[in-house]
């Protein structure tokens, strides 16, 4: 990739491949800045899923974007009026009645979507509504709001906005850590959608999840696992999406500064291998993607980021790298132990080693104090 001076620096027409194997139709990358409506899942490996079941996927990730949108309204109001309260509602606390009130509304919605699509001329064309401008509010502010895909949503301890078991400790772990309340440095929310991509977080910036009067003094931003994992898009268009969320971002709220969080590693391999410099490299795998692939690209690409925000007013990197990798003799890998168990997501483990570090910078950004 070239450095990245700006973000007008890299255009759609200059990308050399769409796709992480090369070329452009080996993948079902999508226009990184254009927003994409999510849920419309397509398996590269296993075909497309049947009609239905992709409607029934796009349904729940409306459902899930409209309670983000309705936490992040309510944060809003908490902190507007100074009257802070539990800033990580349990999932029990909707009203009975919500799934019959999303099911009318996104019947509704798809409904009217449907009939002023068979009205235009280009039934591709997708309509979306952009907050205007606001500025940040000298006090009664929320100190940071975590915007990103999976990974963030397991801190809200959900999946698709459904209570998952396996994520209770992590959001546990998070609002201990990111809670004021409840012994936390900074006052914290996650906004998280499962399988999201950049386009698809594009989308719901774009539709309500940080409102006008969602004013944070910092946005955190983790996204692009999906970009590189669910459309297999190259090293340059998943970094022109994550540019555009920064541009909408700073559009959208020019007090708040912008933390862009490294991509997290992936590995395909049960020891973690990310770059392997040894004896691993003579090993037959089944694996159906080689250990190399994904790794070299979010370095890339994370370099790249780091680059672009040293030469940015109120945008800032953040490498996570630090937290769960580790450099052995024999080459890099995800940390060994509990960190990442499937090598995609973090832990319970990792999400507090993570979320510790993240308080360190926080700290820094926030305090003015020196960084080393």
């Amino acid at each position: 990739l070239s450095h990245i001076h700006s973000k007008v620096d890299l255009h759609i027409g200059d990308v050399d491949h769409w796709c992480i194997h090369g070329g452009d139709v080996s993948c079902i990358c999508e226009d990184p800045t254009e927003p994409t409506f999510g849920g419309g899942y397509v398996d590269s490996f296993l075909g497309e899923k049947e009609e239905e079941e992709v409607d029934d996927s796009a349904k729940h990730w409306m459902k899930a974007h409209t309670k983000n949108k309705k936490r992040a309204e309510r944060i809003a109001e908490l902190f507007s009026s100074g009257k802070q309260g539990t800033l990580s509602p349990d999932i029990e606390e909707w009203d009975d009645d919500w799934d019959h009130v999303m099911d009318d509304l996104y019947n509704s919605e798809y409904e009217n979507d449907k009939e002023e699509e068979e009205g235009e001329d280009d039934a591709t064309t997708t309509t979306t509504t952009t907050n205007v401008p606001s500025s940040s509010s000298s006090s009664n502010t929320i100190d940071v709001v975590f915007l990103g895909d999976s990974i963030t949503e397991q801190r809200q301890g959900t999946q698709f906005g459904e209570i998952v078991d396996d994520y209770i400790g992590i959001k546990k772990v998070f609002e201990k850590q990111f809670t004021k309340e409840k012994g936390g440095m900074f006052d914290g929310v996650a906004l998280g959608l499962a399988g999201d991509t950049s386009p698809n977080l594009l989308w719901r910036i774009m539709n309500g999840e940080i409102p006008p009067n969602l004013n944070p003094a910092v946005f955190w931003i983790t996204i692009g696992t999906n970009d590189f994992l669910k459309t297999q898009c190259s090293e340059e268009v998943v970094l022109l999406g994550i540019l555009r969320i920064v541009e909408e971002i700073q559009y959208q709220k020019p007090s708040s500064i912008i933390v862009i969080n490294s991509i997290l590693p992936i590995s395909t391999h049960s020891n973690g291998v990310l770059d392997d410099r040894g004896p691993f490299r003579k090993v037959k795998t089944t694996v159906v993607h080689d250990s190399n692939i994904w790794w070299p690209a979010i370095v890339s690409v994370n370099n790249e980021l780091e680059k672009f925000a040293s030469e940015q007013h109120n945008v800032k990197y953040f490498d996570a790298n630090k937290v769960f990798v580790e450099e052995r003799s024999d080459g890099t890998y995800i940390v060994e132990g509990t960190m990442m168990r499937d090598h995609v997501h973090p832990s319970k483990e990792g999400h507090k080693a993570w979320g510790k570090a993240i308080t360190e910078r926080l700290d820094i950004i926030l305090n003015k104090k020196h960084e080393i």
